[in-house]
């Protein structure tokens, strides 16, 4: 390892320490705060079960005890059935959700938070309820065209702001500059409060996700173009990545790392396991612009670090483990690292071939399998127990189509 990156990852390593207080959904109710990954997890728990949306919009939840999935609407004599803006109110099912994209969300206190996004206003809001979909109600209403992963800490949101900046054509009609702009802001959950914590920046494809909170700060990536990026300009464009910090009580945001090739990590208890690609290739595409990735695990309460293999294409990472391909002799494998014990256990190819793994909940992973003749996932759970001894006992949560 040479100097240079074994330095910028052990600082990135140290800077997202934040990662070890922070709970992954499904995490005991009592953890104050907890860390909503809404780029890789395709749904939310509680103490008890999955929170997710099937493919037209309507929520459901997985039930750890039962075993069933049940759409989350107690309105008596409701057909779940789609609705539209003409649709009386009576008629409307409390589990569908046209709006809220992905079914992000989130359990606080006995309350289910989801967000809904209005892509064609740039604006997105919080809505409270009973678990069952009771008593909806406001709470904020924010300018922001996604939502990115987020932390809740106590009674307070934090999440990121993003924002297409537009332009008028020759004809009048507005265009996307290809610019955004991006910032930090906070939402108290019991009053519906905002506050601003960081300036909008301004950039090319610009983007912040928020990595968590440790010590009364929070810790996040900022990544754009320095020129305009065209799709296939990637390396005349010029990427760069930023991380931050920023203090809450003192309200300022310091610049702690920089490092093109350093963009995600995962951290468990007091191990950081980050990806390190090599052998970058000018004019590639974004998510392939790396030959291979090499997979280092720093302790951070020693500050040493060990190799533990490399990747040809971005892992998963679940459950304390990285779960990564590579090819040998022509072939590729499968692996799985335990950053804990710092141990790699193979696992079957034929198993593992068509799983994506979209997060661990209680007992349960929850994958996405893709059907070998279309090609196109449907999402399961699987026991953990069945999931790492390579036994096919899929659970199918509902996906498709309408109740």
């Amino acid at each position: 390892m040479n100097g240079k990156r074994r330095t910028a990852l052990l600082c990135a390593a140290g800077l997202l320490l934040v990662l070890a207080s922070c709970k992954k959904p499904g995490s005991p109710a009592e953890a104050k705060t907890q860390y909503y990954d809404t780029i890789l997890y395709q749904g939310f728990a509680s103490g008890d079960g999955i929170y997710h949306q099937n493919s037209t919009g309507f929520l459901y939840f997985f039930d750890y005890r039962t075993r069933q999935d049940v759409i989350v609407c107690n309105k008596p004599n409701c057909t779940h059935s789609i609705w539209y803006e003409n649709t009386p109110d009576e008629q409307r099912c409390n589990a569908y959700l046209p709006s809220a994209l992905g079914g992000a969300g989130f359990v606080a206190e006995d309350f289910l938070y989801l967000f809904n996004v209005d892509l064609n206003t740039q604006t997105a809001s919080l809505v409270r309820s009973g678990l069952d979909r009771t008593s909806e109600k406001e709470i904020a209403r924010f300018e922001n065209n996604i939502i990115s992963p987020f932390v809740v800490d106590g009674q307070y949101l934090y999440l990121s702001g993003c924002a297409i900046l537009m332009q008028k054509d020759e004809d009048g009609m507005e265009q996307p500059t290809g610019e955004n702009e991006v910032w930090l802001f906070r939402v108290d959950l019991r009053t519906g409060e905002m506050k601003k914590l960081t300036e909008r920046k301004k950039g090319y494809g610009s983007d912040l996700h928020l990595a968590g909170m440790y010590n009364g700060r929070l810790y996040y990536r900022e990544s754009y173009f320095k020129t305009r990026y065209d799709g296939t300009n990637y390396k005349e464009a010029g990427h760069q990545v930023d991380w931050y910090s920023f203090d809450i009580q003192t309200g300022q945001a310091e610049r702690i790392f920089e490092g093109e090739q350093f963009q995600e990590a995962y951290l468990y208890k007091n191990k950081l396991a980050g990806m390190y690609g090599k052998d970058p290739e000018g004019g590639r595409e974004a998510e392939s612009r790396y030959g291979q990735y090499e997979l280092t695990v720093w302790d951070l309460d020693t500050g040493e670090s060990q190799p533990a293999g490399t990747a040809d294409r971005l892992p998963d990472y679940a459950d304390g483990k990285v779960f990564y391909t590579a090819e040998e002799d022509g072939q590729e494998r499968s692996y799985c690292y335990d950053i804990e014990n710092g141990k790699t256990m193979e696992q079957s190819r034929k198993f593992m071939e068509r799983l994506h793994i979209r997060g661990a909940f209680g007992d349960y992973m929850l994958v996405v399998k893709d059907d070998p003749d279309t090609g196109i996932g449907d999402y399961y759970v699987i026991l953990k127990e069945d999931f790492y001894n390579g036994k096919e006992q899929f659970v199918p949560i509902t996906w498709d189509g309408e109740t």
